[in-house]
C-alpha cells in the first residue's frame, strides 16, 4: 500500500477513531453496561466473547477487567461452571470466581484442575469448517503444487479409498491435502493476494516412484476429487484459541465474505487485506464505511452518479466524505497476505470494501 493511501485511509477513518478515544483514551478506565448482571453461571457453550460482551460495551477490554485481581493470571481462562461476580474496590470494576456463597480468586492452575475445558473466546462449532476447510494460498505457490491426474477406471470424481494417479510431489510427507482452487483474491489497489481454495479431502502416498507421477490414495473425503485438484502437505488445523488484544496502528479493508455472498452482515466471515505480518488471531478491529464523494456546486452531485469523463473535466470541488464506525469483527486465522476475521458487531449491511482501524 503507497504513503498517499496509507494516508488516505488514515483520514477517513479519523472521525470514527477519534468518537471512540475518548471513551477509551485511559486504559484505566472500564465502562461497565448499565443493565451488566452482578453475577453470572457460565455455560456450556457460552464463548467468552459472549460473556464480556454482557459486561461490556468494548468486549476486547475484558482482561482489563481483571486487571485489580492479581490471582487472576489468565482472564481468558473461564470454565463451564463458573460463577463470575462483578463488585467495585475504590470505586473501580473488578470480576471475581464465586463458589459455594464464598469468594475464592483461583489460580488458573487450580481451575484447570476442577474444569478440564475451558470455553472458547469464540464459537468454533461455527468457525471450525472456516479453519480447517478454508484457507488463502498464493499463485506461485498454488501453481508449483502437484495435481490429481485420474485413475484406471476413467472416472471424473474420486472418493475415499479411490487410488488416483497424480503428480509426484516433491517433498517427503507421506499424507497430502486435496485442494481446490476458489475465487481469485486482489486487494483495494486491486493487487493479486492469491487464491481461496477449499479443503476437499486427504490422500496418502502408496509407494515411491522414480518417475513424475505418483500412486495416491483417498483416504477422506469432504466432497469428490477431480482431475485437477492440487495436493500440499497436511498443516495443523489446531486454533489454540485465542487472546483477545485491540488494533493499535494496523488499517486495511475488507476484501469479500468468505461464501462470496454479495451482502455481509454479523456472525459472517470475511477476508481482509492484512496479513500475518500485521496482524495475530484475536485482533479486534473496527469496522468503517463512508459515503461517496461529492461534487460540490450549484448542484451537488455523487461523483459515482457521473461519468469518469464528466467528472475529470468538471469544475466542482470534490469532497470526500468522513467515514464513520459501524462494526467490529475479530481476526481467527492469518496467512502471508490476507486473514479470516468473524464480523461480531454490524449496525448495518456491508458490501466488501469497508476500512478497518482501531476498534
Amino acid at each position: 500500500m503507497t504513503m498517499i493511501k496509507k494516508l488516505s485511509m488514515l483520514c477517513l477513518i479519523v472521525v470514527g477513531v477519534l468518537m471512540i478515544s475518548v471513551k477509551s483514551a485511559s486504559a484505566d478506565i472500564i465502562n461497565i453496561k448499565t443493565d451488566a448482571p452482578q453475577t453470572y453461571v457460565v455455560k456450556k457453550g457460552d464463548t467468552l466473547w459472549d460473556i464480556s460482551s454482557l459486561f461490556l460495551d468494548q468486549p476486547w477490554l475484558w482482561p482489563e477487567l481483571w486487571r485489580n485481581n492479581t490471582q487472576i493470571e489468565n482472564p481468558h481462562l473461564i470454565y463451564p461452571g463458573n460463577v463470575l461476580r462483578l463488585h467495585y474496590v475504590d470505586g473501580q470494576p473488578v470480576m471475581e470466581i464465586v463458589r459455594d456463597k464464598t469468594t475464592i480468586l483461583l489460580t488458573p492452575e487450580s481451575v484447570t484442575n476442577t474444569k478440564p475445558s475451558a470455553i472458547g473466546v469464540l464459537p468454533w462449532k461455527v468457525l471450525g469448517p472456516f479453519f480447517k476447510n478454508d484457507s488463502i494460498i498464493g499463485l506461485e505457490e498454488y501453481n508449483a503444487l502437484p495435481r490429481l491426474l485420474g485413475d484406471s477406471e476413467g472416472s471424473t470424481t474420486f472418493v475415499k479409498k479411490d487410488f488416483v494417479l497424480s503428480h509426484k510431489p516433491v517433498n517427503a510427507d507421506t499424507h497430502y491435502t486435496i485442494i481446490r482452487k476458489g475465487k481469485l483474491l486482489k486487494d483495494d489497489e486491486g493487487k493479486v493476494i492469491g487464491y481461496q481454495v477449499k479443503n476437499v479431502g486427504e490422500v496418502e502416498l502408496m509407494n515411491s516412484s522414480s518417475g513424475k507421477q505418483q500412486i495416491v490414495r483417498v483416504v477422506k473425503s469432504n466432497r469428490e476429487a477431480r482431475p485437477g485438484d492440487k495436493l500440499r502437505p497436511v498443516e495443523s488445523a489446531d486454533n489454540n484459541d485465542l487472546v483477545l488484544q485491540a488494533s493499535t496502528t494496523q488499517m486495511g479493508r475488507i476484501i469479500a465474505n468468505i461464501e462470496d455472498r454479495s451482502l455481509i452482515g454479523k456472525r459472517d466471515v470475511v477476508v481482509i487485506s492484512l496479513g500475518a505480518a500485521d496482524v495475530e488471531p484475536g485482533t479486534v478491529m473496527g469496522i468503517y464505511a463512508r459515503g461517496p464523494a461529492i461534487l460540490d456546486n450549484e448542484n451537488p452531485s455523487y461523483e459515482v452518479s457521473q461519468s469518469p469523463v464528466k467528472t475529470l473535466f468538471s469544475a466542482s470541488e470534490r469532497v470526500e466524505q468522513p467515514a464513520f464506525k459501524i462494526g467490529e469483527l475479530i481476526i481467527f486465522k492469518t496467512f502471508d497476505n490476507a486473514s479470516y476475521a468473524w464480523i461480531t458487531r454490524s449496525d448495518k449491511h456491508m458490501k466488501g470494501g469497508e476500512y478497518l482501524g482501531q476498534p
